[in-house]
């Protein structure tokens, strides 16, 4: 048994003390809210209705990371995830309002493709020999950012068109060729900064992280400056 635990010790020691650094899988969700708005829509410059969004709130994420320890004094963190959520959009036109009926809704996605590189130093540290240890950690970075454009008459009249290609909201055929392309020009791109806290356990070669990130970047939640999120990464040490 004595042979057994040695020969153990040895197999996890050389990761478990001179580990550089790790990677795994993140998810986390944003905390954050997109307030309803109301827009007239128009044919052939005639207002004949609304275009309204009916708002969300938060957003879920799903990604991965990579970081390295090696550095003295400062960890390096690269985290790539995206992030979506579902909306509501209607439109009231004349016609609703002529024969009382309710709005025409439908539903669409809000989504972001994010990156994070940060700076952090460990704050306190603690551990068993050989076995765990862990540590609370600050950090600070840089991040990029590229979301879908918030669904509008424009979009619409891009996919949605007659047999001649010409935009017809009410009878005409879904392009998703015109979809593809509409979002690709339109894509809404930002940069910024971001600060982060939490608690990195290890477990022999096993890493469990769970942080708060407060993102700095204007407009890639629609009508907000930031927006906050709790994280959580599982993955290997190396």
């Amino acid at each position: 048994m004595k042979r057994v635990l040695v020969g153990l010790m040895i197999a996890i020691l050389p990761t478990s003390m001179f580990a550089i650094g790790g990677f795994g899988f993140s998810g986390g969700q944003a905390t954050f809210t997109v307030e309803p708005t109301s827009t007239d829509l128009m044919v052939d410059g005639i207002t004949v209705g609304n275009f309204n969004h009916h708002g969300f709130e938060n957003s879920n994420s799903i990604g991965g990371y990579l970081y390295l320890d090696i550095i003295p004094f400062i960890d390096l963190d690269v985290e790539i995830n995206a992030m979506g959520n579902f909306y509501d959009f209607s439109i009231y036109n004349k016609l609703n309002e002529a024969l009382d009926l309710p709005p025409d809704t439908a539903g669409f996605v809000y989504g972001a493709a994010n990156t994070y590189i940060t700076i952090q130093k460990p704050i306190f540290k603690l551990g068993i020999p050989f076995l765990a240890k862990a540590k609370l950690y600050a950090g600070v970075g840089m991040n990029s950012h590229v979301a879908i454009p918030m669904i509008n008459q424009e979009m619409l009249e891009s996919v949605l068109v007659d047999e001649d290609g010409l935009p017809d909201l009410e009878n005409g055929e879904f392009n998703s060729d015109a979809l593809e392309s509409y979002l690709d020009e339109n894509k809404i791109e930002a940069s910024g900064f971001h600060a982060q806290a939490g608690l990195h356990f290890r477990l022999l070669t096993f890493d469990i992280m769970a942080f708060y990130r407060y993102t700095m970047a204007k407009d890639i939640v629609p009508g907000n400056d930031g927006f906050g999120s709790m994280n959580v990464r599982i993955g290997l040490g190396i």
